[in-house]
């Protein structure tokens, strides 16, 4: 029965996964400045838009409260008339008078309403070519946002692919480590190549201590049977380790908030930072992540050659 199994095909797999991650985040990089584009204007004019349907308000509001006014005092008017006809002598001057008054303010009212309505229409023909604008804006900003959300969703699910891969790998390596070396019975459980990447905040860590375990036991056993000369073997084990996993919550996690401000909230990272310089050097931080996260996959697909090539070893 074999005691370890080659992996270097899920490493070689996760290699290629994560080109095509870099390819499609700097795909998604590219049609975000071009959604960028159309969307700064747009937001450089929302103002004018907003003030605009401001003054509009301003004038409709009113017009209701006149066109209000204008009902009451039909109403009355309607009311006082009915009443003049079936009234006695006595209290038809009395009447006359009331309706006299109605009539004049009713005239003023609608004299008013008149022209609220003539400032609602040139305030909408004022509003209409700006709201036209705008709504364009909108269209052509929507467009935009649509073509780069499937970029952004392609990348996403790669790098998702990505991740259950590299659980598997780590998995099948921390098995084999188990096969070989008895003291890992006491080592963290190869299980832990999954849930560490599920638990709250414990998988801001976990990950990598567990990867770590697995390349520290994994480079200490190839020199325990001098199948590894000492001499070759990773001197800047730790720092390398470290930085992998730095770069990892900078670029996925730190650099996505980020980039989500810059292109997407209103606060001063969006009117204050050269949008393409922040998508440059998110480019950049993706660049040096998938280069160094490939480099420490190489050496370990290695490693785990030399366990293969020297089974009957263990």
């Amino acid at each position: 029965m074999k005691k370890v199994s080659n992996n270097t095909s899920l490493g070689k797999l996760m290699q290629l996964l994560n080109i095509a991650v870099l390819v499609f985040f700097i795909l998604s990089m590219v049609f975000l400045l071009k959604f960028d584009k159309v969307n700064v204007v747009r937001v450089d004019y929302e103002p004018t838009y907003l003030q605009a349907k401001e003054k509009m308000h301003e004038v409709v509001h009113p017009m209701k409260k006149n066109q209000a006014e204008v009902d009451f005092y039909a109403y009355k008017l309607d009311t006082l008339t009915q009443h003049q006809a079936i009234a006695d002598k006595k209290t038809a001057k009395a009447l006359q008078e009331d309706i006299d008054r109605a009539k004049k303010t009713l005239a003023e009212k609608e004299e008013i309403l008149a022209q609220t309505k003539a400032d609602s229409v040139a305030q909408q023909e004022l509003l209409a070519p700006v709201e036209d604008e705008y709504n364009a804006m909108v269209e052509q900003t929507d467009g935009a946002r649509s073509l780069l959300n499937i970029f952004l969703l392609i990348t996403i699910i790669l790098l998702v692919a990505k991740i259950v891969l590299w659980a598997i790998w780590t998995y099948k390596n921390s098995k084999n480590l188990r096969n070989i070396c008895a003291w890992m019975e006491k080592a963290t459980h190869p299980l832990w190549a999954f849930f560490g990447w599920i638990v709250p905040l414990y998988n801001l860590i976990k990950p990598y201590t567990f990867f770590h375990e697995i390349y520290d036991e994994t480079e200490y056993v190839l020199k325990d049977k001098s199948i590894l000369a000492k001499e070759n073997a990773s001197a800047d084990t730790d720092f390398t380790m470290g930085f992998w996993w730095g770069m990892f919550l900078v670029t996925v996690c730190l650099m996505s908030v980020f980039l989500y401000g810059t292109f997407f909230g209103d606060g001063a990272a969006f009117y204050k930072l050269s949008h393409t310089w922040v998508a440059i050097v998110a480019i950049v931080f993706w660049v040096i992540y998938i280069l160094v996260e490939c480099n420490i996959i190489r050496k370990y697909n290695k490693m785990n050659k030399m366990l293969l090539d020297n089974e009957d070893k263990f």
